[in-house]
């Protein structure tokens, strides 16, 4: 059984370390507090997983300090803004959050903030602190009846909007990615333009992540369009709010109120909101309960045992295609396909072609499939820490294109489930391709089923050699005994004929790899005329 070492930073407590150490083994399981850049990267390079909460930041010069070994950067939470995710995706690592966990603790600081901004809640403690009775200047305001604007409908959003309906709330909302019949279901008006919810709402939360998107999405010009008297809340990211914009609004009354949670840059002791008499802040509270971080504790170390140990990837949020545990074997036929192709362009690879077609799959995410097939052709280049996160990024570097077609396939006649795969590739002025298509049965056996023009069942051996050469008799007998007199051991041999072309394609499994010296011979071979063969091994 490998080892790994896996470091819980920022005081990750609770069931989540437990089940980490029952599977890793005590020692092999760091828990400490949080890390600056330089002690990060002084020691990153030694660990296969570091899990984080919001304290410590993972910067692109620690992820390049990483080397090879670290696998997993995991945020026990929702927000990833402090992970470098550009770098770890080039470098192959792949970046998980725990979505859920943190789902209702969230909502609540949400449900908290708004009913303080509505009633005065913290500028009245704070009076009474002092000793002062100032009733007459907190008169507050009810929500029952007035109009709750949301941005960003999920989970968490969704939470808030059932809890304030049912205090009596009406909701308007905005996300351009939540589905209408969803929306008529809860019962909410959904808005095609954020700026419709923010002249309607009294009451305004955010629940979208920080991106290139939402910064500054609530800024003067927007605040301007808002009602007079309206309230903003917000517990999702900071940054989404223009800090001063909101500042200078509350204080000239034009905002009643506001309730902010998260902010620019934290921790937050100096700012344009602090101490501004009708703004609640509070120190990123949303996932700080007991159960919150025991739930996210528990899912990030379940999601890590799951990838070292079955190599499911769950909950990654630079991952671009949904890792569908069904296509495991399809992903894993792709990426041998994608090898093999590889030597037979026999070229630079310029394009890959990735089709699917067949029933099985419908309506499932085959972007994994195109990953793979990159993945293979870029491991055979040697190239050091390629994996399915960082393959498209590699392709890319290299001028390498790739797309992925849902369709029937080329072959109209390939009436099973399958892939095809056209590698293309262009040298010295001229242009190659070429094509292989392949299947996995119901018990899980991975099949080639075409090479180029020809109809050919062969099985994916770990040592194989692909041969081209004209259509004549006596060829298989030759390279048998040729085989033979080499010591190869010969597993399986399968036969196809290009016959419009009148030459065949041979495919041998060996019992161990195929030095050069052997393809060599059958090359020069004057009685074969072989016209390519390459010997192809699918295990490192």
């Amino acid at each position: 059984m490998n080892t790994y070492t896996i470091v819980a930073a920022d005081n990750i407590k609770g069931g989540g370390i437990d089940l980490l150490k029952k599977h890793f083994g005590e020692e092999n399981v760091i828990c400490r507090g949080k890390f600056d850049e330089d002690e990060l990267v002084a020691n990153i390079a030694s660990y296969d997983a570091l899990l984080i909460r919001s304290a410590t930041t993972v910067t692109r010069k620690a992820i390049e300090a990483a080397g090879q070994r670290l696998k997993i950067i995991g945020r026990a939470g929702v927000g990833t803004d402090d992970i470098d995710k550009p770098a770890a995706t080039e470098r192959g690592i792949i970046v998980m959050n725990t979505p859920f966990g943190n789902t209702i603790s969230a909502a609540e600081q949400t449900l908290a903030l708004l009913f303080a901004t509505a009633r005065n809640t913290a500028r009245a403690d704070h009076l009474m602190q002092q000793g002062k009775w100032e009733k007459k200047s907190l008169v507050g305001t009810e929500v029952y009846e007035k109009t709750l604007g949301v941005v960003g409908m999920g989970k968490i959003g969704q939470h808030v909007v059932r809890v304030m309906q049912a205090a009596g709330m009406n909701v308007v909302a905005y996300d351009p990615f939540f589905p209408q019949e969803r929306a008529h279901e809860l019962n909410v008006k959904l808005f095609a333009d954020v700026e419709d919810v923010l002249k309607t709402a009294d009451f305004i939360t955010f629940h979208v992540p920080l991106t290139d998107q939402t910064r500054n999405l609530l800024n003067a010009e927007r605040i301007a369009t808002m009602k007079k008297g309206a309230r903003i809340v917000n517990c999702a990211r900071g940054g989404i709010i223009d800090e001063q914009a909101l500042a200078d609004a509350v204080k000239s009354g034009h905002i009643a109120a506001a309730g902010i949670d998260v902010f620019s840059k934290e921790p937050m002791t100096e700012g344009p909101l602090i101490g501004v008499k009708d703004v609640t802040v509070t120190p990123h509270l949303g996932a700080s309960t007991e159960e919150a971080e025991e739930r996210c504790g528990i899912q990030m170390a379940e999601q890590v045992i799951a990838y070292f140990s079955e190599g499911k990837i769950q909950n990654a949020v630079n991952v671009t295609f949904s890792p569908d545990e069904s296509l495991r074997a399809y992903a894993e036929l792709s990426a041998s396909m994608g090898r093999i192709a590889s030597y037979l362009v026999n070229a630079p690879v310029t394009d890959v072609e990735v089709r699917v077609g067949g029933k099985f799959f419908v309506d499932k995410d085959c972007g994994v499939l195109r990953y793979s097939t990159v993945k293979g052709i870029l491991e055979r280049y040697g190239l050091e820490g390629v994996n399915d996160i960082n393959a498209m990024y590699l392709a890319q570097q290299r001028g390498i294109k790739a797309d992925l077609i849902l369709s029937n396939g080329h072959d109209e006649t390939l009436r099973v489930d399958h892939v095809d795969i056209y590698v293309r590739g262009k040298q010295d002025g001229l242009n190659k391709e070429t094509h292989l298509a392949g299947t996995v049965y119901q018990d899980g056996r991975k099949r080639l089923i075409q090479i180029d023009d020809a109809d050919i069942e062969v099985r994916l051996d770990n040592h194989m050699i692909f041969l081209r050469y004209p259509d004549q008799p006596g060829v298989i007998g030759r390279v048998g005994t040729i085989l033979g007199d080499m010591g190869i051991n010969i597993e399986n041999m399968q036969v196809g004929i290009l016959h419009k072309l009148k030459k065949a394609s041979m495919v041998i499994g060996t019992s161990e790899a195929v030095p050069p010296e052997v393809i060599e011979r059958i090359r020069g071979d004057e009685m074969l005329k072989v016209e390519r063969i390459y010997s192809v091994d699918l295990v490192d």
